[in-house]
């Protein structure tokens, strides 16, 4: 028997499918097409709400004209090969610690971190209003790399199997750390472990670490590190920082003005809503990780203060003699800070 369809229906359909099809390949029109990896996990809110946020933010900014492809810490490399991809042309763009490149460039140690949280917002502040940007755009070009810009960080706390009351307590704890966080706990006598953020939780499962520092709580909570310790040093010991996007040089080249200046101002714009969505977000684990069992450890003002002065004098003694550049940023750091009121003595 002969069946006959409602021609309507049909013709909707047809319709329908032209139109995905015309979707598509507007969708599919970028003039610019990057691939960016970023540090962040792919089940952190760092990854839903700042990284692919970028993503979309760009998409907007620009009419569709470029588009950023972006892939999870891990996906195509591991977080400590990201700067070197982005410099050689492999990635178009990363979103990433630059102290991961600093064997390479003496000048970047210690990039993400200060010695001392005066503003939360110190970092970005120094970046975009107080030459900071001038300085690290010299640094990395000489890697074949633009710095697009940064984007606040919480600080990082120290997470651990047993209590860490005080820098006393991190002497032979195995430890891991990188940075100026590697040099600092390292030099107080800590036993320290360098591993890429998505070793991490296996490591301290298997007993290979004891202790970690990493990044900002949502990020540590999200690769679950709350499941596999049971003390968090709080407050942070390192807020004030940022995180880093990078662009190969010659990706960055290929742009029109108009594009580069809707790219940075995208950044900004998602770098801003981030830190609203992260400063809510770290509250509220904060509560999540007391409740299910993890005791937050305090450092009384003066432990603070006794790891403050050795993470300078790292940056002094060590960072800025090994690179003139790396003591001009200190340098430019330093005065920064000391009109929000820091006292390095």
């Amino acid at each position: 028997m002969k069946i006959h369809f409602p021609r309507r229906p049909v013709l909707a359909a047809i319709v329908a499918v032209a139109g995905f099809a015309w979707a598509g390949t507007s969708a599919m029109a970028a003039e610019f097409t990057w691939r960016l990896q970023t540090i962040a996990g792919a089940g952190t809110s760092e990854y839903k709400d700042l990284v692919e946020q970028f993503s979309r933010n760009v998409a907007q900014a620009t009419g569709g004209r470029v588009e950023v492809k972006t892939y999870a810490a891990g996906t195509l490399m591991s977080s400590a090969q990201v700067v070197d991809a982005v410099s050689k042309g492999t990635l178009d763009m990363g979103h990433t610690y630059l102290v991961y490149f600093s064997g390479k460039e003496p000048a970047l140690k210690a990039v993400n971190e200060w010695p001392a949280e005066v503003h939360p917002l110190q970092g970005v502040r120094w970046f975009y209003e107080a030459g900071g940007a001038d300085l690290m755009r010299k640094i990395v070009a000489k890697h074949n790399m633009y710095f697009l810009g940064v984007t606040a960080l919480l600080g990082e706390q120290i997470w651990s199997k047993k209590p860490i009351r005080g820098l006393d307590d991190v002497k032979g704890v195995k430890f891991r750390a990188a940075g100026l966080a590697a040099d600092s706990f390292a030099r107080a006598g800590a036993a320290v472990v360098p591993l890429p953020g998505e070793e991490i939780y296996q490591a301290l499962q298997r007993g290979v670490i004891d202790a970690v520092e990493f990044t900002t709580m949502p990020v540590n909570y999200g690769i679950g590190l709350h499941e596999v310790t049971k003390y968090v040093a709080v407050p942070s010991y390192s807020g004030g920082g940022t995180s880093d996007w990078i662009v190969n040089s010659a990706s960055w080249n290929k742009l029109p003005a108009d594009l580069k200046v809707k790219m940075e101002e995208a950044l900004k714009r998602t770098s801003e809503g981030y830190q609203r969505i992260a400063v809510a977000e770290e509250k509220e684990i904060m509560g999540k990780i007391e409740k299910g069992g993890v005791t937050l450890v305090r450092w009384p003002d003066a432990e603070m203060r006794k790891l403050e002065r050795v993470r300078l004098a790292v940056m002094k003694e060590k960072y800025a003699v090994e690179s003139p550049l790396y003591a001009e940023k200190l340098e430019s750091q330093l005065k920064f800070l000391k009109t929000l009121g820091y006292r390095a003595d």
